[in-house]
């Protein structure tokens, strides 16, 4: 894990992968600027599922088990409340420019501290289509696997480089955590990395309990409940 973005391996199974390309071949797309904000329509400029296609409602179902059965979210994360996906696709010359993330998503409303995409696209199937978040003077790049995932705080400016050939599907979601401040979600992280090791080697030492104990206690400090 770096300061900022967590990489999450294999969050979808192969037969869920199946599944959902089974499910997007049957699937309406329309115009992403429908659900964009106002600034962002300026610069987006792709496709995604029409909301209340069937396809949708089922893949919707899919995804949400899976990251609900991934341990890796759920302790980064540490979720209060999930955003539908939305389900894009970007194929030859779409993109979506530079932008952040709206602050409120939803009805009702969820404050959006996490965002999530989840890539449905073999990286060797398509140009161009990077992911691309400006971390102070850093810009860091992503072009996973097909079923893995990127969460990353939603203060960041964020694109998704213009698709030169071939197709990119990616379903993306926004998180209200239970911990709002990033700083504080990654200390816990940290401590549960650690906690989990020391657990390995020695369950009971008195040491593995302390650590699980502070980790405790800082976050019912600073849940946000």
């Amino acid at each position: 894990m770096s300061q900022n973005f967590i990489h999450i391996p294999a969050l979808l199974k192969p037969e869920e992968i199946v599944e959902i390309e089974s499910l997007l071949t049957k699937a309406s797309f329309t115009d992403g600027k429908l659900t964009a904000s106002m600034a962002a329509k300026e610069v987006k400029n792709n496709l995604q599922i029409d909301a209340t296609d069937d396809s949708n409602l089922q893949i919707q179902k899919i995804l949400n088990t899976a990251i609900q059965q991934s341990p890796l979210f759920n302790i980064a994360a540490l979720p209060k409340a999930i955003h539908p996906f939305i389900i894009s696709k970007y194929t030859s010359g779409k993109y979506y420019g530079w932008h952040v993330d709206s602050p409120m998503m939803g009805n009702p409303a969820i404050r959006t501290d996490l965002a999530m995409t989840i890539f449905l696209s073999n990286p060797s199937t398509y140009e161009g289509g990077e992911l691309l978040i400006q971390n102070g003077s850093n810009l860091v790049s992503f072009k996973p696997e097909k079923g893995d995932a990127v969460l990353y705080p939603c203060q960041f400016l964020h694109c998704v480089n213009e698709i030169k050939s071939g197709e990119r599907l990616a379903a993306v979601t926004w998180i209200q955590s239970n911990v709002k401040a990033p700083e504080q979600r990654q200390i816990l992280f940290q401590l549960n990395q650690v906690h989990s090791v020391l657990y390995q080697q020695a369950p009971n030492a008195a040491e593995t309990n302390l650590l699980l104990q502070t980790h405790s206690n800082l976050f019912r400090m600073w849940a946000d409940v």
